[in-house]
């Protein structure tokens, strides 16, 4: 199933998009973006192909507001593919007017140790953080729903990660080959409903399931009662990297 969604997104961007070869629709400062409304600008992939992986290095921060042609944009979404294969990027700064994070906007950024999400995203869309082999640790926003399938693929260096009470599914492979995983939190008083292989190559015996106490259905549900589990205090959850609200 590994790259199934990715190869169907190319497929499908193809055909929207032909033979065109530039991917946004203004550069500021260095970051490009597509313009989606009136008023909302979203990052955006500088071209569709493997020169994408020059388009950003280093310490990148996303501002909430952009200025171009004398007309001031809300930065509102980081889109697909927006840093793809950026292997010298070493970290991101996002703006609390930032939503959404969509399909494989993190893809391959090998480099990128930790990335705070603000509270302000909603969706993050399949693999958005799919060989991010540097990153250590992930806290996600509160408002998000689900975690897609490929979200967190090959995060191998992953040790801990906080699902907020929001979480009410997880997708095929989302947390596959993040094989250093020894924390999960997951906070939501059902236990999310797990598509295929959600945690392949997970050692379930090494890495312990935290949830909140009296929650009963994490034993019952035949994925998460693999892990070895805790029952806490709500008030021992970890915030990992919490970015300004």
């Amino acid at each position: 199933m590994k790259h199934a969604y990715l190869t169907l997104f190319i497929a499908v961007l193809s055909l929207v998009t032909g033979t065109k070869v530039l991917a946004y629709d203004c550069e500021v400062n260095g970051i490009y973006y597509y313009r989606i409304s009136a008023t909302e600008l979203e990052v955006a992939n500088k071209v569709f192909s493997d020169q994408n992986r020059t388009a950003y290095s280093g310490a990148v921060t996303i501002p909430s507001t952009v200025t171009y042609n004398g007309k001031t944009f809300t930065v509102v979404s980081i889109g697909d593919y927006a840093f793809r294969d950026c292997s010298a990027l070493t970290s991101v700064t996002i703006p609390n007017t930032v939503r959404d994070i969509k399909s494989f906007a993190f893809y391959n950024c090998t480099q990128i140790s930790n990335i705070n999400l603000p509270s302000s995203i909603v969706s993050i869309g399949p693999g958005a953080f799919e060989g991010c082999s540097a990153i250590s640790e992930m806290m996600v926003p509160a408002g998000v729903p689900a975690i897609e399938p490929e979200t967190f693929y090959g995060c191998s260096a992953m040790k801990t990660v906080v699902l907020p009470s929001s979480i009410s599914s997880v997708g095929a492979e989302a947390f596959a080959r993040c094989a250093s995983l020894i924390s999960i939190y997951c906070l939501a008083e059902t236990a999310p409903q797990c598509e295929e292989n959600p945690f392949d190559k997970v050692d379930r015996t090494w890495c312990t399931l935290y949830v909140t106490k009296g929650v009963p259905s994490y034993k019952s549900d035949a994925i998460w009662s693999e892990f070895f589990t805790e029952e806490i205090d709500a008030s021992n959850i970890p915030l990992i990297g919490v970015a300004e609200k």
